[in-house]
């Protein structure tokens, strides 16, 4: 008895570590990083292996630089542990390369997601202006 709940611990342990396959990278539409536009934040996701997303959400007041778990539903991508209902992304059909988000991550509604990531550049004083960036961060504005 002992030895068989050894064999099925392990065996969960690796059925939980995704040893037996699956799908652990994103489908190739859903490569690199992907912006919101949001009031005073720099809003990025990226899609990344083990069925992770990496979400950088920047402002310059607070950072949230986070990962969160994606599942594959047919032609979209679920964070089914962000919010209730769950986002869930496909592509744009009316942008090339965007995604859309329905429902959004910061709301009901509907969000474009846009190729590529987007840094926030803080001026002493100011609320921050989003920039194009290749890897998501807080600039100081300064001199």
């Amino acid at each position: 008895m002992r030895r068989w709940l050894s064999v099925a611990a392990a065996l969960g342990l690796l059925g939980g570590c995704n040893l037996f396959g699956g799908t652990t990278e994103a489908p190739s539409a859903f490569l690199g990083w992907f912006h919101v536009d949001r009031p005073g934040r720099a809003t990025s996701l990226a899609f990344g292996d083990s069925n992770l997303a990496v979400v950088r959400d920047l402002g310059c007041d607070g950072v949230l630089n986070g990962e969160t778990p994606w599942t594959a539903d047919g032609d979209a991508l679920v964070l089914p542990q962000w919010s209730s209902p769950s986002p869930r992304f496909v592509q744009d059909p009316s942008t090339s390369g965007a995604l859309v988000a329905n429902p959004g991550m910061y709301g009901s509604a509907q969000e474009q997601w846009l190729p590529g990531a987007t840094c926030l550049v803080c001026p002493a004083g100011d609320a921050g202006v989003a920039v194009a960036c290749d890897d998501p961060v807080v600039r100081d504005g300064g001199t």
